[in-house]
């Protein structure tokens, strides 16, 4: 073999065994789980037994928290089942609900979500066009989010109503990389805290999530 020869398959066998080592990091690292949010349906019944937990924390007369606990009522069934399987199989981490979630079945979150989510409302309110974020939010936020925070595609989040602190919160997740989403990120990546601040307040100011009574 010559000098040439052994260079190409030196690099050959190096490569090899770094498509190797990273198929194995792939393989530990925590896999996204697919789960129907629709099929089989949600019982919104037993969900409200299963919630019983989560109204420390989310219910109308809980305490405020640092972080914020969100509002869930009027949100989409299909996001928050993707946040807790997200949560559960440790997509996204929290010392919170990490633990909340941990021994749930896909069932269970289905249930929960059918009956955290509430009822819709039948359209979103009319978008605020004299806000002086109205035109910042228009060109960063409204292909996914809409121009008042509801959007149109499922597993999307509302943010209209949402509690701003909150919404800055995730916002500043995003920029710092502790939440994972590669489109959330290039746009928060951009922004400053006053910008994230504002826009926060802007989705905030509508009238649509609640907390759970």
């Amino acid at each position: 073999m010559t000098s040439l020869n052994r260079l190409v398959g030196l690099a050959l066998a190096s490569a090899g065994a770094l498509t190797l080592a990273a198929a194995g990091l792939a393989a530990d690292a925590p896999q996204p789980t697919k789960v129907s949010w629709r099929s089989p349906p949600g019982d919104p019944k037993r969900g409200a037994q299963l919630a019983q937990p989560c109204l420390a924390c989310h219910a109308a007369s809980a305490p405020e928290m640092t972080p914020h606990a969100p509002k869930l009522n009027r949100t989409r069934q299909s996001y928050l089942v993707s946040a807790l399987l997200a949560f559960r199989d440790g997509q996204r981490q929290s010392a919170i609900m990490g633990p909340m979630v941990a021994g749930l079945k896909d069932q269970d979150i289905r249930d929960l979500a059918a009956y955290v989510s509430g009822e819709m409302l039948d359209k979103p309110p009319k978008s605020n066009e004299q806000d002086p974020y109205y035109g910042f939010v228009r060109a960063h936020c409204t292909m996914c989010h809409g121009e008042s925070g509801i959007g149109e595609m499922e597993g999307m989040p509302v943010l209209t109503g949402q509690d701003p602190a909150y919404l800055q919160n995730a916002l500043e997740e995003y920029r710092k990389g502790i939440r994972k989403d590669p489109t959330m990120a290039g746009v928060a990546a951009k922004l400053t805290p006053e910008q994230e601040k504002g826009a926060a307040a802007y989705f905030a100011q509508y009238d649509w999530l609640e907390k759970l009574k």
